[in-house]
């Protein structure tokens, strides 16, 4: 698969408001935003990773094209993976083959195993680490500035979504009985 051509529109706050609009839960509004990038941008796989409230790791909270059941179990410290570096240096990290990469960590539970090229953005919102943006591909590529600048953008759009999901999940969870 590619990842979207240079005349298409980019993705647009239109596109997201409506996402954000159609919220039912946390769980939902993630799924809806990483379905659209994924979609939009179509990439293999588009998964968002939310840093625990400890600040130390990043989870698994929403996928198209990783399996379901690693949302919520596919975790790691920052200084652990590919998306925990990204989430450490708070910059995107480009690889074309991720398994070569000495950050590269396997988690059987996630399905990665068909994919090669990495791509992570960091969900930035008020200055604050929220999370972390990854798509990845089956061919392995590199992916162009123009392509890296085109996510950065998306992602500062979804961040606050971000922010808001898990302030919705930690109010949602603090209500429970």
């Amino acid at each position: 698969m590619s990842f979207r051509q240079e005349d298409d529109p980019p993705l647009s706050l239109m596109e997201v408001a409506e996402v954000a609009s159609e919220i039912g839960d946390p769980a939902q509004l993630l799924g809806n935003i990483v379905w659209l990038i994924g979609n939009r941008f179509q990439t293999d796989v588009c998964s968002i990773y939310l840093l625990e409230a400890d600040r130390s790791n990043v989870v698994l909270a929403a996928t198209v094209g990783l399996r379901h059941d690693g949302i919520g179990r596919v975790r790691m410290a920052l200084h652990e993976g590919l998306t925990g570096l990204v989430a450490e240096q708070l910059s995107p990290v480009m690889v074309a083959e991720a398994s070569l990469h000495p950050r590269f960590k396997y988690f059987p539970e996630a399905g990665e195993d068909l994919f090669h090229s990495f791509l992570g953005i960091p969900l930035i919102d008020c200055g604050l680490l929220q999370g972390v943006l990854v798509v990845q591909t089956i061919e392995r590529r590199l992916f162009s500035n123009r392509e890296i600048e085109m996510l950065e953008q998306v992602a500062q759009q979804v961040a606050p979504l971000v922010t808001e999901a898990r302030t919705m999940d930690q109010f949602a969870g603090s209500t429970r009985a």
